[in-house]
């Protein structure tokens, strides 16, 4: 039998909806009022969410970073905290998914799950059930921030992009828009809502306002010169965000590089057409959160293997990953196989300056 994380990992993830339902009922017999009616009905049912915290946890197994699992544990951690779920669900939760595990798995196989479990478990009591503001009128361009998620959270969503075009208009350098003004307002609405601030349809509105007021900054921005390196970008399947990635492609292109952007959610399976008929010097691939982590290996996976078979070398084209558990893990993106990975756009010029040099 294999003892290695990868394998605890995989079977995790085979078996995750049978663990969840056993771990479910380990639970409501260890404390039967926290199975019905505790969670909201804006989240996912009890069974979802102990299939999602072994999904997570089959992630964090597989590349041996705990730090991930405690991060995805204190974001539900405020996020229950403000939904009156009681405090004591999440830890009786992850204490029920650990006794089932060992009682179900083979017990070389439940070694790392033990570890990651009992480390997390341990740091979760330390983590904060408040989280501060990302904004200040203080702040460059404070005050256009705060102005542009006003504007969104009460539906005024022209008001908000004529702040943006307002800003174009003045020489605002594309960068800082993105680093002073969008960033910081989407950040600010995230906390809002995991803090039930506000409803989840405010937060998707100013996200959605947030996509077309890239739109109006692609229109603001050069294209690149005909000879320019090309840099692909895409998100990993399963992850439907790209407000990040569009952020990266316009600051690589205002740094001159060509982007090719292949959107959110790419099947790794179409990966060789993509690289077969197009001349590309870098991948950059976007993996946000810590269920996307399995994706993004596989992504890693694939890339290696197309390279292998048109340049016969796997490591013919640099790999830059990108999303918040490549901050929240920085050596992540080796145990991934990749060449680099970023948390932010501020270093991404750099870092593919690097990588291509």
């Amino acid at each position: 039998m294999s003892n290695t994380p990868d394998f605890s990992a995989r079977l995790l993830r085979a078996s995750a909806r049978a663990y969840a339902t056993a771990a479910l009922h380990t639970l409501g017999e260890r404390h039967p009022e926290l199975v019905d009616g505790v969670l909201p009905a804006t989240f996912a049912s009890p069974l979802d969410d102990m299939e999602v915290r072994l999904l997570q946890l089959a992630a964090s197994v597989l590349v041996d970073r705990v730090a991930l699992l405690d991060d995805a544990l204190a974001w539900y951690k405020v996020a229950f905290q403000h939904r009156q779920v009681p405090p004591e669900y999440l830890p009786a939760t992850m204490q029920a998914i650990e006794e089932t595990l060992e009682r179900e798995m083979p017990s070389r196989s439940f070694e790392p799950v033990r570890a990651q479990l009992s480390a997390a478990v341990d740091r979760l009591a330390l983590a904060p059930i408040e989280l501060a503001s990302s904004l200040s009128k203080d702040a460059p361009h404070g005050e256009t921030a705060i102005r542009y998620l006003l504007a969104n959270l009460e539906g005024r969503g022209e008001d908000a992009l004529d702040l943006i075009r307002a800003a174009v208009r003045d020489g605002t350098p594309i960068a800082d828009i993105h680093d002073h003004i969008l960033r910081p307002a989407q950040r600010e609405a995230g906390r809002m809502w995991l803090m039930a601030e506000i409803p989840v349809a405010d937060e998707h509105y100013g996200t959605a306002i947030t996509e077309r007021a890239l739109g109006i900054l692609q229109e603001a921005t050069p294209r690149p010169p005909a000879a320019a390196k090309v840099v692909m970008t895409m998100g990993v399947s399963g992850n439907l965000h790209d407000l990040g990635l569009r952020m990266i492609g316009q600051r690589l292109q205002l740094a001159g590089y060509a982007v090719h952007h292949l959107g959110p959610n790419m099947p790794t399976s179409d990966l060789a057409w993509a690289l077969q008929d197009r001349r590309v010097d870098l991948i950059a691939i976007s993996a946000s959160m810590l269920l996307h982590v399995p994706a993004a290996r596989d992504a890693v996976a694939q890339v290696r293997e197309v390279c292998e078979g048109l340049y016969g070398d796997p490591h013919a084209r640099p790999i830059l990953l990108g999303g918040q558990p490549f901050g929240v893990a920085p050596d992540l993106h080796k145990v991934l196989g990749a060449n680099a990975g970023i948390d932010d756009v501020e270093r991404v010029v750099e870092v593919v300056a690097r990588l291509l040099g």
